[in-house]
């Protein structure tokens, strides 16, 4: 059993680009079906999603498209705004592979640009979820909402589906609760793209690397 998860685990990839062809209910329904077996804190079940289909999903693509261009970033729930060793150095190797496989330089500011304004578009996936978070439990119902992600990461994997949970769609809060059913005590923690990828697409290319367990793992001998 946990060789098969191990193997899914790693041939899962966040997938930048998809085809249109929606995802039948049923399949999404089964996807957040298995995810509710997450634990969580004294089981409160802290996650909420709102989950768009066509063609609401390419409308709110449009909006969203639309504020990132004309304002700053002002996510409910606040960035990071350094990143000290060694986590800055993922960063820039994940940016670098991203960019590397769109065949993107360093210096072409208006293709990392455009790179960055894909996020937007929610990269023509069909579906996508908003996952938000009830702002009175405060910052540990956010670690069961990551608990619960992996779960549906899992799941969707499992389904052959592709994803790409995504922080940045949080930057631009007021088309997501303009458009969607998000209660008002909920903060908005990210968004979560569904389909089926489109192999053909240069940012499906993109590979990250993992440090070995050692790096994120001490065990306490004495």
């Amino acid at each position: 059993m946990i060789g098969e998860l191990e193997t899914a685990w790693r041939e899962r990839r966040s997938k930048r680009a998809y085809r249109p062809d929606p995802v039948p209910r049923a399949t999404l329904e089964r996807m957040f079906e298995a995810a509710q077996a997450a634990p969580s804190w004294c089981n409160v079940q802290p996650w909420r999603i709102c989950v768009t289909e066509p063609p609401v999903t390419a409308e709110l693509a449009a909006t969203l498209q639309g504020a990132a261009r004309g304002g700053l970033p002002h996510p409910e729930v606040g960035f990071p705004l350094d990143y000290p060793p060694p986590y800055k150095e993922h960063r820039i190797a994940c940016g670098a592979a991203l960019y590397t496989a769109m065949g993107v330089k360093r210096e072409d500011n208006l293709g990392r640009y455009d790179a960055w304004l894909r996020n937007y578009a929610l990269f023509d996936a069909p579906h996508l979820a908003v996952v938000a978070c009830d702002r009175r439990l405060g910052p540990y119902a956010y670690v069961d909402v990551g608990v619960w992600l992996g779960y549906v990461l899992t799941a969707a994997t499992a389904l052959g589906l592709d994803t790409c949970a995504m922080a940045s769609i949080a930057a631009y809060p007021e088309p997501l609760r303009e458009r969607l059913p998000i209660e008002p005590t909920d903060v908005v923690l990210f968004g979560l793209v569904i389909g089926y990828a489109d192999e053909e697409a240069p940012a499906n290319e993109c590979r990250t690397t993992r440090e070995p367990a050692s790096k994120n793992v001490r065990f306490a001998i004495t």
